[in-house]
C-alpha cells in the first residue's frame, strides 16, 4: 500500500469524524428544531454514549470514501454511512420516545448530510489510482 492511500484513509477517516460530530451535534439539532420539534427532548437525552459510535460510522465511511474517490462512489459510500448513522441514532431516540418520525427523520438527515459530504470527500480526491 502506498504511502498516498495511507494519507488518502487517514484524511477521509479525520473528515468523516468530523461530519459525524457536526452531524450529531449541530446538524440534527437544527433539523430537529425547524421540522420535528417533540424530538428534541430525545435528542437531547442520547447526546452521551451513542455519540462515539455515530462518529465511528461516520470516519468509516469517510475512510471508504476517500480510498475509492470520485465524487460518485463517494456519496454514495457516505451516503450509506450517515444513513447507517442516523438510522443508529434514531432507532435510539425511537425506542425512548415511541416516535418512528424522530427514527426516519434522523436517518433522512443522516443520508442528505452524508451524501453532500461523499461528494465533496470523493471529488476531492478524484478516482482512485492502483496501486
Amino acid at each position: 500500500m502506498s504511502l498516498n492511500r495511507i494519507h488518502r484513509i487517514f484524511f477521509g477517516g479525520v473528515i468523516g469524524l468530523l461530519a459525524g460530530f457536526s452531524f450529531h451535534m449541530a446538524v440534527l439539532p437544527f433539523v430537529a428544531e425547524h421540522f420535528l420539534p417533540e424530538m428534541l427532548d430525545a435528542l437531547y437525552t442520547t447526546m452521551g454514549s451513542p455519540t462515539l459510535w455515530v462518529v465511528g460510522v461516520w470516519a468509516a465511511a469517510g475512510a471508504l470514501a476517500a480510498w475509492w474517490g470520485g465524487a460518485r462512489r463517494g456519496s454514495m459510500i457516505f451516503g450509506a454511512g450517515g444513513l447507517l448513522a442516523g438510522a443508529l441514532l434514531g432507532g435510539i431516540m425511537a425506542w425512548g420516545s415511541q416516535s418512528w418520525g424522530v427514527f426516519l427523520t434522523s436517518a433522512a438527515a443522516g443520508w442528505l448530510y452524508g451524501w453532500g459530504a461523499g461528494l465533496l470527500v470523493g471529488g476531492g480526491f478524484g478516482p482512485a489510482a492502483e496501486g
